[in-house]
């Protein structure tokens, strides 16, 4: 954030432009809001905001909105990813109420791409069916960057993290799959967020 400027001036800023981009939005356009975690504390400074969308058109409107709400007096963005081919491999998770969102930046080990992940993401995803849990996962390649994709899970709390990774870990399959992901991909570090939908 711009210095001077508070969470409550972001706070302020929202309804203005849910005005504005309402507008000009198509109806399959969701704006969440995302404040970095560490251990239980939630970082107010700094966010990243996240557009899901399913035009090219629909970055452009959401950038004009900004500038014309002069949201560069709130907060300064340092650069832009845009990711694609996204598939929601999980959704058992409601994210519309504030959720924590783990995300991690990953890439294919050469010889390897998303044709040779699929059965391994199958395999995940129908573990995570058969054991009911309450984990919501995208998976979504980096635009331009074939090698390149991001992994998020989705979760109700830290504590519903935590309570996933402990009963992930205890099932044997778990291994085997891990064992697999490393096989083909390496992910740097994970970030956690606090995540707020808006729109």
């Amino acid at each position: 954030m711009v210095e001077g400027q508070t969470l409550n001036s972001v706070e302020r800023f929202i309804p203005k432009f849910l005005n504005n981009f309402e507008k000009i939005k198509d109806n399959s356009e969701e704006l969440y809001f995302l404040f970095p975690v560490t251990e239980d504390t939630t970082e107010t400074q700094f966010f990243d905001l996240l557009l899901k969308h399913n035009e090219a058109i629909s970055l452009d409107r959401f950038n004009l909105a900004l500038v014309a709400l002069s949201f560069n007096e709130i907060a300064t963005c340092n650069g832009s990813s845009v990711s694609s081919n996204s598939l929601r491999l999980t959704n058992q998770i409601n994210s519309n109420s504030p959720v924590i969102s783990e995300i991690l930046e990953c890439e294919y080990i050469d010889g390897f791409n998303y044709a040779t992940m699929k059965l391994v993401l199958e395999q995940f995803t129908d573990e995570l069916i058969k054991n009911n849990s309450p984990v919501e996962i995208l998976y979504s390649e980096q635009e331009d960057l074939s090698k390149n994709f991001k992994w998020t899970n989705v979760f109700l709390s830290l504590d519903s993290r935590q309570d996933f990774i402990e009963s992930w870990q205890e099932l044997e399959v778990s291994k085997e799959i891990q064992e697999l992901l490393l096989e083909q991909s390496i992910c740097q570090s994970s970030k956690t967020y606090r995540q707020y939908k808006v729109l």
